[in-house]
């Protein structure tokens, strides 16, 4: 439920570029990329941690859905699903910044 909120707005505003110029939308969609991935690598090292696609592709595909499922349990949501997944995996380490890549 709380990823369609960001999805719903992704759409809007796919929409409105999808009907600019070639160029407007290819640039702002170079741009978007380009910058998504330097705001990853830059919380990748605040972090302290590599990013997991280095070692695992699939983790491409999983990654926004982690970020959501995280912002969910920030906000209070789903404190069960949280408490079932610390107990399997273990809660969560801070690690030493000197080990991130």
């Amino acid at each position: 439920m709380l990823i369609s909120i960001p999805l719903g707005l992704c759409l809007w505003a796919g929409e409105l570029l999808a009907n600019q110029s070639t160029m407007v939308w290819l640039s702002a969609g170079l741009g978007l990329f380009v910058l998504g991935w330097a705001i990853q690598f830059v919380g990748h090292y605040f972090e302290g941690r590599k990013p997991a696609f280095v070692d695992d592709l699939m983790s491409l595909i999983v990654g926004p859905l982690f970020v959501v499922a995280e912002l969910g349990f920030l906000l209070g949501m789903r404190g069960e699903l949280k408490r079932e997944i610390e107990r399997r995996v273990g809660p969560v380490k801070v690690r030493d910044k000197r080990s991130a890549f």
